[in-house]
């Protein structure tokens, strides 16, 4: 896996140079820090997000649990 570390590292950084090649990509990126450094909560939305999607998973849990522990009804 060592192998793989000066590869990745290149091809990020080529990415992030081709990013700031273009005068659009630099508004972007400028834009967006713009965006997070007036947020008061910049990554408040993606962590609400997360929590409405982990209470999805544990409220399916719960329903899976409870449909498990109920007596089978046989014919």
């Amino acid at each position: 896996m060592k192998n793989w570390y000066l590869p990745v590292a290149v091809l990020g950084l080529s990415g992030v140079g081709l990013l700031f090649a273009t005068e659009k990509g630099r508004e972007r990126v400028v834009g967006f820090f713009d965006r997070m450094a007036k947020s008061e909560n910049p990554l408040g939305a993606f962590n609400q997000a997360f929590e409405e999607q982990l209470e999805n998973i544990q409220s399916a849990l719960d329903r899976l649990s409870q449909a498990l522990d109920r007596p089978q009804l046989r014919n």
